[in-house]
């Protein structure tokens, strides 16, 4: 495969922003999840390395980075849906969400959402669970971008479950970069 300079200075750029892990065949993490989690293949975060948490007070010892290859892993899912609400239909895919927490030893549990603009909704582990949200990182059959609705976006099947119908676009988080296990709510 030959990589423009552009590519490589692109790739370059990205790869120096991810901390050090011992096989990164799969690229840059797409979406970091860490809280209470069984499985980690990586440390602290580095707040000189990943200005990006830090700015959002985002603070973890430990932490699963899910790159495109590890999202692909998972079965995948298609969701054929308007978004933004009544807008066109786009089919998203990705990992049924409650896998990727299974996966992560953290099944049942809450979770907080953050996007790169800093907007974050917290999702109760029965809502996503029940309603089989995913965390597309496909729209249309393309990859989600940054500065688009990428690396990741939290995507609902609301055309397909009658108990979706009335969603709005508040849960549908785009730009999602981080995945925080939280406490259940009670």
């Amino acid at each position: 495969m030959r990589l423009t300079s552009l590519g490589l200075v692109a790739a370059m750029l990205l790869g120096g922003c991810q901390p050090e892990v011992a096989d990164r065949s799969g690229g840059p993490d797409l979406v970091t999840l860490y809280g209470p989690i069984a499985l980690s293949d990586r440390g602290a975060m580095q707040p000189a390395l990943e200005p990006v948490f830090a700015s959002y007070g985002l603070e973890f010892d430990r932490a699963l980075g899910l790159d495109r290859v590890g999202l692909t892993a998972f079965e995948q899912v298609d969701i054929t849906v308007a978004f933004p609400l009544d807008g066109p239909r786009h089919i998203f895919s990705g990992p049924r969400l409650r896998d990727v927490l299974s996966f992560a030893g953290a099944a049942g549990r809450d979770i907080r959402v953050t996007a790169l603009d800093g907007y974050q909704r917290e999702i109760a582990a029965a809502r996503y669970q029940d309603h089989g949200a995913i965390p597309a990182i496909l729209q249309d059959g393309r990859p989600l971008g940054l500065g688009g609705r990428g690396p990741a976006m939290l995507v609902w099947p609301r055309e397909s479950d009658p108990a979706l119908a009335d969603m709005n676009d508040d849960d549908w988080v785009f730009a999602v970069f981080a995945i925080e296990v939280i406490q259940n709510v009670e």
